[in-house]
C-alpha cells in the first residue's frame, strides 16, 4: 500500500507540472528578439510615404539639399543658391517625384534609407 500511495503521489507532482498557470511564461516573443519599437531604433528609417520625406535630406558632393515639407511641398537649395527651386513632391512604388513650379519633374528612387537621382544621392540630415 506504501508503495502504490508513493507512485500515486509521484504521478500527481510530475502531472501538476504539465498544466498551465498563471506562473508560466505565455507563449509569444521573449525577451530575447526585440519589439517593434527596438527594431526602429536600430534600423534607418526607410521612406514609404509622404510623411517618411518630411525633413532636409542633402547629397553633400553636389552641393544639393531638399527641403521636404509636411505639406507635400518641397525647396531645393544648390550650390549655394537657396530657395533654388521649389514645387510639390509625390511618392510612389519606392519613387520619388519632384514636380517644379518650373514644368520639370524630378524622379528619384528610394534605396534602403537614401534617395536617389540623377543629381545626387540625398540622405537625411
Amino acid at each position: 500500500m506504501r508503495i502504490a500511495t508513493a507512485v500515486l503521489v509521484g504521478s500527481s507532482l510530475a502531472l501538476s507540472g504539465c498544466g498551465s498557470s498563471s506562473d508560466e511564461p505565455s507563449e509569444g516573443p521573449t525577451s530575447a528578439s526585440p519589439s517593434a519599437s527596438e527594431s526602429a531604433s536600430t534600423t534607418p528609417e526607410v521612406p514609404a510615404t509622404a510623411e517618411d520625406l518630411v525633413g532636409d535630406w542633402t547629397a553633400a558632393s553636389a552641393e544639393w539639399t531638399v527641403h521636404f515639407k509636411a505639406d507635400g511641398t518641397f525647396v531645393e537649395d544648390y550650390q549655394g543658391v537657396t530657395d533654388f527651386r521649389v514645387g510639390t513632391y509625390e511618392i510612389a512604388d519606392g519613387t520619388v517625384s519632384l514636380i517644379g513650379d518650373d514644368g520639370n519633374t524630378d524622379k528619384g528612387a528610394v534605396e534602403g534609407s537614401t534617395l536617389v537621382f540623377k543629381l545626387g544621392t540625398l540622405e537625411r540630415k
